[in-house]
């Protein structure tokens, strides 16, 4: 692994200081038995290699889901601890939640085992890739990790979108994705709008925002590769006050891809063929969850895919609510009772067909 050793640093050389977790030690314990995390929290050492299986084996374990925005009387999200340690932890059945859930989650329980770790909060772009990014308020959940005792080399870790393990800090910063096809990048840039400038009449803005790109693979190898800018961030800690306003004015939004469908997607580990598939430089049998690749199940309004590599395949086409609640729970393991379909009805996102 490249030494880090001057880089990935926060502005200022800032250090992380380690705080304790809402969550008692039992509790951790239970978490890390939800993941299939292989050891337990008495024997956890905090490194950069166990920060990346954790946070794999949560992709892998909860899905990004906004089930209870649709399907509930409230039409909202719990993101309190216990909410969140109930419904992802302590039920049988898998639900998940979007990125205030699955970072607030990840980010109590990564201070429960000793990391250094502080929340932060981006911007989302939901442009198309090649067009200009349209950045939204703050809307969206991150963690900066510094993984390594003795360093201060700064780590952005997502488990909801984004890598799918923890990214050095630094400008043009590379991490590999699910699988070859994908990959993730870090760069720094200016706001053509910013007031601030690094001294007086300098001409041009201060670069102080982070951009995340992901990068991928045509699935025609002839033609180029795509690029998206998926959020943009400042190095600012955000607390949990703010991600309580952040998450009121998400389910309280009118329009959006979270108001206008049901959304629901979990990472898989890729079987041998399907590694084969996207790599046939690799022997599956040296991959572990460190490195093995990852495809993803993806539901978004009636359409179920299934994403292997740069490869997609639709699996299902819903045209009712029924049909939507069994591949839920056959897919995802999400429950939606019977009598909690009534509450979709009349919300844009309802599927308003007629079952065959």
């Amino acid at each position: 692994m490249p030494s880090t050793e001057g880089r990935g640093q926060l502005r200022g050389g800032l250090w992380i200081k380690r705080k304790p977790s809402v969550y008692s030690r039992d509790q951790v314990s239970a978490w890390l038995s939800k993941i299939k995390y292989p050891g337990n929290a008495s024997s956890f050492q905090s490194s950069l290699d166990n920060l990346c299986l954790l946070a794999r084996l949560s992709l892998t374990t909860f899905p990004f889901e906004n089930t209870p925005m649709h399907y509930t009387p409230a039409h909202s999200m719990d993101i309190t601890y216990e909410g969140l340690y109930h419904r992802m932890v302590e039920l049988s059945e898998n639900g998940g939640s979007y990125c205030f859930g699955l970072n607030g989650l990840f980010f109590q329980m990564l201070k429960g085992l000793g990391f250094r770790v502080y929340a932060g909060s981006g911007r989302v772009n939901e442009q198309a890739p090649g067009v200009d990014p349209i950045f939204h308020a703050f809307v969206h959940m991150f963690l900066f990790v510094q993984p390594t005792e003795g360093s201060n080399a700064t780590y952005l870790v997502d488990v909801q979108a984004g890598p799918v393990r923890p990214i050095l800090l630094e400008e043009g910063e590379i991490a590999m994705g699910a699988s070859p096809s994908e990959h993730h990048v870090l760069t720094c840039t200016a706001r053509a709008d910013s007031s601030l400038e690094s001294f007086p009449n300098s001409g041009g803005p201060e670069k102080f925002e982070w951009r995340l790109e992901s990068v991928h693979d045509s699935k025609d190898p002839t033609q180029p590769k795509t690029t998206r800018v998926m959020y943009s961030f400042i190095e600012d800690e955000f607390f949990d006050a703010d991600y309580k306003a952040f998450n009121y004015s998400v389910i309280g939004l009118t329009h959006g891809l979270l108001w206008e469908n049901v959304v629901c997607a979990k990472f898989f580990w890729m079987s041998d063929d399907e590694v084969r598939e996207v790599d046939d430089t690799v022997d599956p049998a040296t991959l572990t969850p460190l490195n093995r690749y990852m495809g993803r199940l993806a539901m978004t309004g009636d359409k179920l895919r299934r994403h292997v590599g740069a490869r997609t395949t639709i699996l299902r086409v819903m045209k009712t609510e029924e049909e939507r609640a069994e591949a839920l729970r056959e897919f995802f393991g999400i429950n939606i009772p019977q009598q909690n379909l009534k509450y979709i009805r009349g919300r844009e996102a309802e599927l308003k067909g007629t079952r065959e």
